[in-house]
């Protein structure tokens, strides 16, 4: 699951920047006696701070990020009481809206968030900013925020362009299922060369079974993890109809999958989801092929 673990690092990298930074800021509002500023400040700080661990050390990397939402209401609310302060010199804050939104969202979330600032600063700069530091405090706030926006979009094509050559699905670290039925015809190939079993393991949910959308993803991302848990090397597993897994075990009868399957669904844990698998296998024959081995395993799934 590397790539989404990199997304991950970097927003903790940017919670660790941006607490840093904020200390240090709040270390000055205490130097210069502001010390409403330096309340806010380092309160921000060590929330930013906060967030950063718990992106650490959680084990869901795909939870919702209620944090982040949470972080860019306080920030709002927080850039208009530390503006309000001393006519206005900490107006900067506003600066940090649009740049903490398109970091930390997707593309169409950061620009909601970033369009429902915007008046909120308006009135923070023309209520709070000295008369003639508005234009000034305007053209930095416009310009930062294009510069953002357009990093955003770069960074929004550049990941589409991207996909198709990238191989795992972002959500659960599984091979992605247009990669399978060539790695399983090459898994055919060395297995009659070789004269060694091959056995296609299935995994789903109920077909049809629906569920709320974020508790059927964690539920998924709990049943990758146990199958990739109990993986060697040299196996393989691509999710499928976004609702399951295929797994690839060369060498490997339909005993011993039966075996591995029984770990890796004891491994999975209590679900109330746990009741709606399904398990297929299907093992290689002479003159079999990717697509019959692919129909097989399907047809023999059942309740586990």
């Amino acid at each position: 699951m590397q790539l989404a673990l990199n997304i991950s690092h970097a927003k903790i990298l940017f919670s660790v920047m941006v607490g840093t930074t904020l200390s240090f800021i709040a270390y000055l509002d205490y130097l210069s006696a502001n010390y409403v500023a330096f309340l806010i400040t380092a309160s921000t700080s060590i929330m930013s701070l906060i967030n950063g661990l718990y992106l650490a050390v959680r084990k869901d990397k795909h939870q919702a990020n209620y944090i982040e939402w949470l972080f860019m209401v306080l920030l709002a609310g927080f850039s208009l009481l530390v503006s309000s302060q001393d006519q206005g010199q900490n107006i900067y804050w506003i600066y940090f809206y649009s740049i903490a939104a398109l970091f930390l969202f997707p593309m169409k979330k950061a620009l909601f968030l970033f369009f429902s600032y915007v008046p909120l600063a308006l009135y923070i700069i023309f209520n709070f900013a000295p008369a003639l530091e508005q234009p000034q405090v305007l053209f930095t706030f416009a310009t930062i925020s294009t510069v953002a926006i357009f990093l955003a979009v770069v960074k929004s094509r550049t990941n589409k362009l991207l996909e198709p050559l990238i191989s795992k699905d972002l959500e659960t670290g599984a091979q992605k299922e247009k990669f399978l039925r060539l790695a399983l015809s090459t898994e055919i190939t060395r297995a009659e060369r070789e004269g060694t079993g091959l056995t296609l393991m299935y995994f789903q949910l109920k077909p049809g079974y629906k569920t709320i959308h974020n508790s059927r993803l964690n539920f998924l991302q709990q049943v990758a993890n146990a199958i990739s848990s109990t993986l060697r090397p040299f196996d393989q597993y691509y999710r499928v109809h976004q609702h399951g897994f295929a797994v690839i075990l060369p060498h490997t009868t339909t005993n011993e999958a039966i075996i591995k399957a029984d770990v890796m669904l004891n491994s999975i844990g209590h679900s109330k989801h746990k009741k709606n698998i399904q398990l297929g296998l299907s093992s290689l024959n002479v003159g079999d092929t990717s697509d019959t081995l692919i129909f097989a395993a399907k047809q023999d799934c059942k309740y586990v």
